[in-house]
């Protein structure tokens, strides 16, 4: 990352806007940011993290963050900031937020991210600034930008914290494979479980299985064989008995339909005799009747026509004759059509000039009406310019008894901070006495136990030691004991002539009596289990107490350094005290303070209400401008309109052509409409039915004539068909006579029969070519039936056997077919069963295997030591520069627990803590890393240039520390290494070519130069 731009306002100190172009900085390869302590350095740190994360270092969101970072004499807190990112991307990001109505209610934070593309900034889509620079916040702040009392936090992490950053920068999750391992072992095992699931189905597939069916299969497919042989012979001798039958059956079927058209043949007989009647009649008259049949249809049409014609003939010429009529009425009024409309026009003009002498009357009330208004108007104004004056010279005033702010503000903060130490103090006091008290009862438990805190481990030992000496006594006894009973127990049941149990003598002269040994044993055992619960009670004491005596050391600890906190906060009230410079004011007596802040309070609260007063003046005083300026345009605007209302006027009675104004003067507004409303009706009138008229007369005189012409056509062509049909009756009657018929009804009464010749036709010549075709038949059927050699009996006995023949076949198939199923079933699940077998192999190795990843992969080892690569990185390109720092005294390197350690070279080599390192030390050594830490995160973003900023840490180095120091820094900027110092150190300012110094200005706050 490179920084460009940064600009804050409101934040912390910063009261004013306050700018830093890195670009001048940045092209030194090493500045620095200087000021006092408490001028504002460090929250220029703060302002860049908190635009990029939204997170800060000193509160957070449960401090009422917002609040405490806005300044306090500010509304609004902004801060800008723009850089590269490690792509060469050139980005924004911004906060902002402010205050509220009530003081320490402010709103919510706003942060927004923005990319510079095409000339303009164009927004992205999350505000988060872990997304371009690839880091976190908490690693942030560790690599890049590292706070104030932070410098050490990588060198010190434990071993478990520096691997998840680790982790993090480097993107290590991708070697954390344990839960990817995981997955596959469960599905490798789910899958090994089916598989063994399906393979239990698989127990009755074997080889032997396979062959004995193939075996089966075999012989009922030879057997098969010589079934269809059989059958195929009977089958051919069944079909050439079967044709025979078929054939006598056909014959005897012959000789049954021939005997039936033999009974139809004198139907078809007389059917053709009418059919030829029919023909020959149709053929002569159809025609002719046809004709003469159109013509009388004709004629009935056309006479029907001619009536119709006359009856519309007689309509129109009434129709026209009452049309002419009424031209004739309203002819003498339509010729003066262009007088009533000049008087239309007329009349139009008179209620003009009717209207703008209303209009004139409204506007002469108007005028009058308004200048009172005006008058009073003007009269405000004079009064208000007074007030604004008078409003001015007392704010003078008041302005002048201003007492002095900043006097104000020193004590005020005096006053504040004297309160905060003593608050402090009185804290500090009521700890320590809680302190003693928790002290006090933990002492207590000790003498409730009748031991001290200095030697109750001794005293505990002690009585532990004693009570198992005690014990392993008891245990000693009992063993005897348990030897004697079980000594007297033998003795108990010694008989003489049988050998002895132990030494096998068969005489027992003195055997052993014993009889109180069972109740010594139950005496020790009773001893034994006191002591014991003696013992439980001793170790639940050690642990009580070992939780009071560290409690007490924590609490006697902590009691010192309360107490030396104490003393330090009372010298530094000590130190508060001697600062106070105000004479006028006492620094135990707050009265005067507070009389001088009351009567500041009092002058500014008179100031700011009459400054409000007189805006309000001023306002009002432009309001009444603002309208003494509107009557007088109004008043303006009425004369001119009563000026050119007048000479319109005189304009329109100019214009009045037909009418006289003195026969007018008496009409109101109302008549004058209505009269001209009447001519307007009139002339709308004349002009509609003249025209409608016009048409009407000679629409109907064009249809009278074509009428007219259209019936004597009619006459005409009814004269043409009446001869036509004379001509036909005569031919008719020589027909009649040539066929031998008495009238035209004969004719008619077989025409009607309406005999379908062709059908009929088609039906006689079929019935005699089928009866031909029939005979033709029973001959050739009689001559194939001669010397067949069929007889019923044969047939029917082969067919018999051919049936059973069939069912035999048809039923050695469905077992053979039921094999063969058999066989492939077999054989498919005996190939299902080898790739079952196949792949459980195959699944088995893998479960092997993956369960070597998953050993290798348990529980983040992996990634632990992937994380100690580049922690031995780091160390050897953090060595490179520590050795020249430390004139190759130390070493760091990583122990077996990824934690950092240093190596001795003054002391033969041996490792220590980083902790034992002093803290000029720990600062070089923290530098080395965080500059190796930068190196490797430029390498993996491939950046060319890349930042780092180190805020204090100068102060713990020694001159030749320091000058060492200040070289490595100088060399940084020949590796592209950009460096960023805050510091209060005077000679490092003075060794640095380019940097800021900041500086707390007690009115304007925290300012750049």
């Amino acid at each position: 990352m490179l920084p460009i731009y940064l600009s804050i306002e409101g934040l912390y100190s910063y009261q004013d806007k306050q700018v830093i172009d890195f670009t001048h900085l940045t092209e030194a390869g090493l500045f620095g940011i200087f000021g006092k302590v408490g001028s504002g350095k460090s929250s220029i740190l703060e302002a860049i993290s908190f635009a990029l994360y939204g997170e800060t270092e000193r509160l957070n969101k449960q401090e009422k963050r917002a609040y405490n970072m806005l300044n306090l004499r500010s509304d609004t807190a902004n801060i800008v900031f723009e850089f590269l990112n490690y792509e060469g991307r050139k980005l924004r990001f911004t906060a902002h937020w402010k205050r509220r109505k009530k003081f320490e209610d402010t709103t919510s934070l706003e942060r927004y991210a923005y990319e510079w593309k095409d000339n303009a900034w164009a927004p992205l889509d999350s505000n988060d600034g872990a997304i371009v620079t690839r880091l976190t916040y908490p690693n942030f702040r560790r690599t890049i930008i590292i706070p104030q009392g932070q410098f050490k936090e990588f060198l010190e992490l434990r071993g478990k914290d520096r691997s998840e950053m680790m982790k993090d920068i480097f993107s290590l999750d991708r070697f954390d494979l344990g839960s990817k391992v995981a997955i596959l072992q469960r599905k490798n095992n789910n899958k090994l479980e089916q598989l063994s699931g399906a393979l239990s189905g698989f127990n009755a597939v074997s080889t032997e299985t396979l062959n004995s069916k193939q075996h089966e299969l075999e012989t009922a497919r030879q057997h098969l064989t010589s079934v269809k042989e059989e059958t195929a012979l009977l089958e051919k001798e069944v079909s050439r008995l079967m044709e025979s039958k078929k054939t006598r059956d056909e014959l005897m079927q012959k000789k049954e339909e021939v005997q039936a058209y033999l009974l139809e043949h004198p139907r078809i007989t007389q059917l053709e005799k009418e059919l030829q009647t029919y023909e020959t009649t149709r053929s002569a008259f159809k025609e002719i009747l046809n004709t003469t049949h159109n013509l009388n249809k004709e004629k009935e049409q056309l006479t029907h026509k001619i009536e119709q014609l006359t009856i519309r003939k007689s309509e129109i010429l009434s129709r026209l004759e009452k049309e002419e009529s009424a031209w004739e009425e309203i002819a003498p009024d339509y010729k003066q059509l262009d007088l009533f409309k000049a008087k239309t026009e007329d009349l139009n003009i008179l209620i003009n000039i009717f209207q703008n002498k209303k209009q004139q009357e409204k506007l002469n009330k108007r005028l009058q009406d308004g200048k009172p208004h005006l008058v009073d108007a003007q009269e405000g104004e004079r009064k208000l310019s007074a007030s604004i004056e008078n409003e001015d010279k007392r704010l003078d005033e008041l302005k002048n008894t201003r007492v002095d702010t900043s006097v104000l503000l020193a004590l005020e903060s005096w006053y504040q901070t004297d309160n905060n130490i003593n608050a402090a103090i009185a804290e500090l006091k009521t700890h320590e006495q809680q302190l003693q008290n928790e002290l006090s009862q933990t002492a207590k438990i000790f003498d409730d136990r009748s031991t001290s805190i200095d030697k109750w481990e001794a005293d505990l030992l002690q009585q532990e030691t004693n009570l198992n000496s005690e014990l392993a006594s008891l245990q000693q006894e009992e063993t005897h004991l348990q030897v004697q009973a079980k000594l007297s127990e033998f003795a108990d049941n010694l008989a003489d002539g049988q050998p002895c149990p132990l030494c096998g003598a068969l005489a027992h002269p003195y055997p052993m009596k014993n009889h109180d040994v069972a109740i010594k044993i139950k005496e020790i055992l009773a001893k034994q289990t006191e002591i014991k619960q003696r013992l439980q009670q001793l170790k639940a004491n050690y642990q009580v107490l070992t939780a009071a005596s560290t409690r007490w050391y924590d609490k006697k600890a902590l009691r010192t350094q309360c107490e030396t906190s104490l003393q330090q906060m009372e010298e530094k009230l000590n130190i508060h005290r001697k600062q106070f410079r105000w004479e006028a004011f006492s620094p135990a007596d707050k009265t005067a303070f507070r009389a001088y802040k009351d009567k500041n309070h009092l002058t500014e609260s008179h100031i700011k209400s009459g400054e409000a007063n007189l805006k309000n003046l001023r306002a009002q005083w432009q309001a009444c401008q603002l309208k003494i300026e509107k009557y007088k345009n109004s008043l303006a605007a009425f004369e001119q309109n009563i000026i050119v209302l007048d000479q319109l006027n005189q304009q329109n009675k100019l214009q009045i052509k037909r009418l006289k104004t003195e026969d007018y003067e008496q009409f109101d507004e109302t008549q004058l409409l209505n009269k001209k409303q009447e001519t307007e009706n009139k002339i709308t009138f004349l002009e509609e039915s003249h025209r409608r008229l016009s048409e009407s007369i000679q629409s109907l005189r064009t249809e009278f004539a074509h009428i007219n012409g259209e019936r004597a056509a009619s006459k005409e062509q009814f004269q043409q068909l009446y001869q036509q049909l004379n001509s036909k009756q005569a031919e008719i009657s020589t027909l009649l006579k040539d066929h031998g018929y008495n009238d035209i009804i004969q004719v008619q009464h077989i025409l009607q029969k309406n005999i379908d010749v062709d059908s009929n036709r088609k039906t006689i010549q079929e019935f005699n070519l089928n009866l031909q075709i029939l005979l033709r038949n029973i001959a050739d059927l009689e001559h194939r039936t001669a010397h067949d050699a069929y007889e019923e009996s044969i047939f029917e006995e082969k067919t018999m056997l051919y049936a059973l023949k069939r069912e035999e076949l048809e039923l050695q198939i469905r077992v053979t077919g039921a094999l063969e199923k058999e066989y492939a079933h077999l054989r498919i699940e005996f190939e299902r069963k080898e790739k079952l077998l196949e792949e459980y192999e195959r699944l088995t190795l893998r479960k092997s295997n993956l369960t070597t990843l998953e050993n290798l992969f348990r529980g983040s080892g992996f990634v632990n030591y992937v994380s100690s690569i580049h922690l031995q990185r780091l160390c050897e390109i953090a060595n490179q520069r520590f050795h020249r720092l430390t004139k190759n005294n130390l070493s760091l390197t990583i122990n077996e627990n990824n934690e950092f350690e240093v190596v001795d070279f003054l002391n033969n080599g041996f490792k220590r803590s980083v902790k034992t390192l002093s803290g000029g030390q720990a600062f070089q050594a923290s530098l080395c890393l965080a500059l190796a830490l930068a190196e490797n995160i430029q390498s993996m973003n491939k950046a060319d240039k890349n930042f780092f900023f180190i805020d204090e840490g100068f102060g713990t180095q020694d001159p030749e520390s320091m000058n060492t120091v200040f070289e490595t820094l100088q060399y940084l900027n020949r590796d592209n290494r950009i460096v960023g110092i805050i510091s209060h150190v005077e000679e490092l300012k003075e060794r640095i070519p380019r940097a800021i110094t900041v500086v707390n200005d007690i009115e304007k706050g925290s300012q750049l130069h």
